[in-house]
């Protein structure tokens, strides 16, 4: 009799073991499954359900929160993304689960379409007083390779050292003491080029924390999620996301005339959109703005039109100014900076020529690459397969006329042209061809 209560008892002792498989330590899971939780780290997408074999693993999961942990059989199994309360699949991955396991799920955007990406959560806590973060870029497909820096609050970039370099993936753990910090992204190898800024990050003690990064619509700016490990709430989850914007300005006014832009013009918080004063045609480089609404000032040849634009967050805009000094016009055109793939190149057309030049056409080596561009539009961008020949762009008016002359460049693997038509219609339009990354 002794025998069987020892036995019951160990039975009741392991029901009780797998019964816990939902409440988030390493442990729990037992031998035979996993446990996972979904992390909505999207912007398009406000509430999403996770399903795997017709089982819902999480529901209604909002836009930086997270779901508690769900019990998963250890294996490959596919995971499906579903709108909440839709039942239509919105994107499908394959996953293998390790027995014994935790992983977060992380929804994302890539190349504009939902994704999904596991993380496992098994790190173990850093010594007291200490804390660990890891990085991934969840961007890269769009955005690229990125250096992230962790400075001091109130410190600046002049004298750090990248915590990661070339952040392609996902790092290791970093340990570093509990604090508050900053945390910098820029391009690689370039401090001004700044990606995103997440001030007053507090790393508490024995805090294990991710920061994901993912793309934004204009494809260089990124978002920031901080994720703190086996937390199953929406405390789990800080969304960090860009508060800036990029734009440029290309003006074509007159040959000759110069145009200076100001975003908030006459505040504190004015911002120059010019890396110089533009001589028409021409077309600058990006200047980082606050998102939102933007009173601007455009000078042209000494007098002042002003023109409203709303930035949207992580968005690259051009301010495309033409017309005549007298009467300008002003068109706002979104930019789509996202890295096409290896082997690839984006290209697209920009209709600023001044004149009844109407509609036009651009094709590389024959290709058509965008058609029946009106004036003061561009076209959505087409891709190339590079060669690194020599490649001969042409743009051509209604009625297959050439404009402008043919226009040779070598397209780079990855690489992202805008070619703007200005100037005047007939023997004074200018081409210029910009690689906007």
């Amino acid at each position: 009799m002794k025998t069987i209560r020892i036995f019951l008892s160990l039975l009741l002792s392991l029901a009780i073991l797998q019964g816990c498989g939902s409440k988030g330590s390493s442990s729990d899971s037992g031998p035979a499954g996993a446990s996972a939780r979904l992390v909505n780290a999207t912007s398009a997408f406000a509430s999403l359900d996770m399903i795997s074999s017709g089982v819902t693993l999480a529901s209604a999961v909002a836009t930086g929160s997270a779901s508690s942990y769900a019990a998963v059989t250890a294996g490959a199994f596919p995971v499906t993304l579903e709108l909440a309360g839709s039942g239509t699949p919105s994107a499908q991955t394959n996953l293998f689960f390790s027995s014994g396991v935790l992983y977060a799920l992380v929804a994302h955007t890539q190349g504009g379409q939902l994704q999904l990406t596991a993380l496992t959560e098994i790190e173990p806590a850093p010594a007291s007083g200490d804390g660990k973060i890891r990085l991934s870029n969840l961007a890269q497909q769009d955005t690229g390779s990125v250096d992230v820096y962790v400075t001091g609050h109130g410190g600046d970039l002049s004298n750090a050292s990248p915590l990661v370099a070339n952040l392609s993936g996902t790092s290791g753990y970093s340990e570093i003491a509990a604090g508050t910090y900053d945390i910098w992204v820029t391009g690689v190898s370039n401090k001004a080029d700044l990606r995103l800024k997440i001030l007053s990050v507090v790393i508490s003690n024995q805090q294990v924390l991710t920061l994901i990064l993912t793309a934004t619509t204009g494809g260089v700016l990124v978002d920031g999620w901080l994720v703190t490990q086996q937390v199953a709430s929406l405390g789990a989850v800080s969304a960090q996301k860009n508060v800036s914007a990029r734009v440029r300005v290309a003006a074509n006014i007159a040959a000759g005339v110069t145009v200076v832009a100001t975003a908030n013009a006459g505040t504190p918080n004015a911002v120059p959109l010019d890396s110089s004063t533009l001589v028409s045609p021409a077309v600058d480089t990006y200047a980082l703005v606050p998102a939102g609404a933007l009173t601007t000032s455009v000078v042209i040849n000494g007098a002042a039109f002003p023109f409203n634009l709303n930035a949207v967050a992580g968005a690259d805009l051009t301010l495309l100014a033409v017309g005549t000094a007298a009467a300008p016009q002003f068109f706002l055109l979104s930019d789509d900076n996202r890295l096409p793939l290896n082997g690839l190149a984006k290209l697209r057309l920009v209709n600023g020529v001044n004149g009844p030049e109407g509609n036009l056409s651009l094709t590389a080596d024959a290709n058509l690459m965008a058609s029946n561009v009106a004036f003061g539009t561009a076209s959505t961008a087409s891709t190339f397969t590079t060669t690194g020949n020599i490649s001969q762009l042409q743009v051509n008016s209604a009625g297959n006329v050439l404009v402008g002359g043919t226009y040779p460049i070598t397209l780079q693997s990855q690489g992202v042209y805008s070619v703007f038509m200005l100037g005047s219609n007939g023997a004074a339009t200018a081409e210029i061809v910009r690689a906007d990354r």
